[in-house]
């Protein structure tokens, strides 16, 4: 019986040292709020897997407010203003990008269910097997 007991402690220890090392250390924190914009009414949200030509600036986007600490005396990260560009043959109402990471392609949420082909073609990754 001894034997078992030493075991389960040894492995309850480990995984309370993994529990509290895997945690964010204190002003190391990263934030987990999705990645959108607004921009000309319409709210957009990052598409993964899409390759695309940069086109033309079309105007201001805004990231919105980020408040994904759970702490009440952090008021999170204020939204922001950011330069907005379209997308080689997709209209703006649909896709952009903007300053914060032009490597990623943001959709519009109300064609997000159904993806026009001008987006599709975009998409580099092969869909998984499921």
């Amino acid at each position: 019986m001894r034997t078992v007991v030493s075991r389960f402690t040894v492995l309850l220890a480990l995984g309370v040292g993994a529990a509290l090392t895997s945690g964010c250390a204190a002003g190391d924190s990263a934030a987990s709020c999705a990645f959108v914009a607004d921009f000309d009414g319409r709210r957009y949200s990052d598409l993964a897997g899409a390759e695309f030509t940069l086109g033309k600036a079309v105007g201001t986007a805004v990231l919105p407010t980020c408040d994904d600490t759970g702490g009440d005396d952090d008021p999170g990260i204020a939204a922001r203003e950011v330069r907005a560009y379209s997308v080689a043959g997709v209209d703006p109402s649909v896709a952009i990008v903007v300053d914060r990471s032009t490597e990623t392609l943001l959709v519009a949420m109300s064609v997000r269910n159904q993806l026009p082909m001008e987006v599709r073609k975009l998409v580099t990754r092969e869909p998984s097997a499921s």
